[in-house]
């Protein structure tokens, strides 16, 4: 069965390629779907379709220029181009980068049909005839990793075999399966190079020719390799593929850490799978340990307490140290700790409580989900505490939504740096407060708006308690804060708001005047304004 890469930037016009073209009874099998030509790219690179089926006209990359770009990543990719626009030149360019064919949308279903069957018989064709069947061995190896039918994988793994010179079907195989992260420590995690994995693949080949008896190299992701191999005894142990480490990234050039998941030996290519994901749950295995390591099975699940004993990963903690671990993890402790440090600008104390902290997690082994939720606790803690200091000009970097920040992060370290820089930035913030004089003016109407969001409050209320005129203290407010009263105000109940929304006994009715709102349709507007979501649909997305 062949596969197809969908692009375009109408959701409704994807949607619909996507359920009623009869994809299954052509032979072919929907590979993913993108909605402009820089997203497809991506997609080309990860999933390696047999062929794209692409609107022309999108944003960001047109259907044409995506489709020149996809011929130098491979060039037997077959593409065929859909356009609402009867035009002669857009036929033209296409059929100048060797376009597969052309149909006009509103799409004729036996048009399609007949050219999708023209296009996979090319397919065949072209697979059939080829002399440097690299390209076509790694499309085989990654139908059979993610292959779930196992008569199909079985049909991927034969013709793999037939087709993989080097490789002997009685000598036992390895896999390695390699990440590239930024350093957690020393360098801005934003620094991280877009496409690693692509700059790292071509010196890795190289490499392993010069040492391996055979190996391919496929890219699974923009910072993911994976490594089928076979070689001597020595070449399956830590020590070889260590020294393989520390040589492919001198030779790539790549400022970042790399980790590689390294399987035992195995018998028979029906195995592949296996030892594929057995070389990613050993990646997946630096969640709890420096990136940057050669991790293989016998080092799974003996860090701590809590561990079940063999998964790596999200799946390496027990289901007793997932439920134990929002209590176990001790955001709030850490929060009041930190917080006194902060407010003391004890930078060396801080980092000595985050390290503390940081390494009970990876002790006692606490899966991603439960620690992303304690490390969002603790930032949360912190921003409350801190609220005048991230109203400040000077530290916009600080308001950051650090739960997609968190999210892409790939290790416990990686959560403990970003956490680190975020109090350094805090320490700072509050050094720079204290050497202005109108600002501890700012700083007390904060503080009067935190004591007093849910009360009627008044910015003539709020003058009169600092001792200023109304229009003194609007301007001493927004010149050291960046905002308005009234818009640190509204920012500040917003919040409360939003966290009052995660108890399911409260009405939204009830938080509207918790939060000072008589006026509920007037609260839901704001909050709307300010979360992009009314505030039963926040509730729903975060319950």
């Amino acid at each position: 069965m062949y596969s197809v890469l969908l692009v375009d930037d109408e959701l409704i016009e994807l949607e619909t390629m996507e359920r009623y073209v009869p994809w299954e009874q052509a032979g072919i099998r929907i590979a993913g779907t993108a909605r402009n030509g820089k997203e497809a790219l991506g997609k080309l690179k990860e999933l390696k379709p047999d062929i794209v089926v692409t609107d022309v006209r999108m944003p960001i990359m047109d259907g044409l220029e995506f489709g020149r770009r996809a011929k130098q990543i491979d060039k037997s990719v077959k593409i065929i181009y859909l356009s609402g626009h009867n035009e002669f030149q857009y036929i033209k360019s296409a059929l100048q980068i060797e376009a597969a064919g052309y149909v006009l949308k509103p799409i004729d279903m036996e048009e399609l049909m007949a050219l999708l069957d023209k296009v996979k018989r090319k397919c065949e064709e072209e697979q059939l005839a080829s002399a440097d069947g690299g390209w076509l061995l790694e499309k085989l190896l990654l139908r059979i990793v993610r292959e779930p039918d196992p008569a199909r994988q079985a049909e991927w793994i034969r013709q793999w075999e037939n087709r993989a010179a080097g490789f002997s079907g009685v000598r036992p195989f390895g896999a390695a399966y390699w990440t590239f992260e930024p350093p957690a420590f020393g360098a801005s995690v934003e620094a991280a190079d877009g496409d690693m994995a692509a700059r790292a693949a071509e010196s890795l080949r190289s490499l392993l020719a010069r040492s391996l008896d055979a190996s391919t190299v496929l890219e699974t992701g923009a910072n993911t390799l994976f490594v089928l191999f076979q070689g001597n005894e020595q070449q399956f142990e830590a020590a070889y593929w260590e020294l393989l480490r520390s040589e492919q990234l001198q030779a790539s050039g790549l400022a970042a850490d790399a980790t590689i998941g390294l399987s035992g030996p195995y018998r028979g290519f029906a195995q592949l799978k296996e030892a594929f994901e057995e070389s990613r749950s050993c990646n997946e295995e630096k969640w709890y340990r420096q990136a940057g390591a050669v991790i293989v099975p016998g080092m799974l699940g003996n860090a701590g307490a809590g561990d079940a004993g063999g998964g790596a990963g999200a799946s390496a903690a027990s289901a007793g140290a997932a439920s134990a671990g929002a209590a176990e993890i001790g955001a709030e402790q850490a929060a009041l700790q930190l917080i006194s440090a902060i407010q003391s600008h004890d930078e060396e104390q801080a980092e000595h409580l985050l390290a503390d902290w940081f390494s009970g997690i990876r002790g006692k082994r606490i899966e991603r989900r439960t620690a992303l939720r304690g490390v969002i606790g603790l930032l949360t803690s912190l921003e409350q505490h801190f609220a005048s200091l991230l109203a400040g000009p000077s530290s916009s970097h600080l308001l950051a939504d650090h739960w997609r920040e968190l999210s892409s992060l790939p290790t416990i370290a990686h959560y403990h740096a970003y956490v680190l820089r975020f109090c350094k930035e805090l320490i700072k913030a509050s050094g720079e407060r204290e050497q202005d004089r109108n600002q501890s003016v700012a700083s007390q109407i904060a503080k009067l708006l935190d004591e007093r969001y849910h009360l009627p409050v008044t910015v003539e209320d709020i003058a009169k308690e600092v001792y200023l005129s109304p229009n003194y203290a609007r301007t001493i407010f927004k010149e050291k804060t960046g905002e308005t009263i009234l818009d640190y105000l509204t920012r500040i109940r917003m919040n409360r708001a939003a966290g009052l929304l995660k108890d399911r006994g409260l009405k939204v009715r009830e938080i509207a005047h918790r939060v000072g709102y008589e006026n509920v349709s007037y609260f839901c507007s704001v909050f709307q304004k300010h979360k992009g979501s009314t505030p039963n649909e926040f509730r729903k997305l975060h319950l």
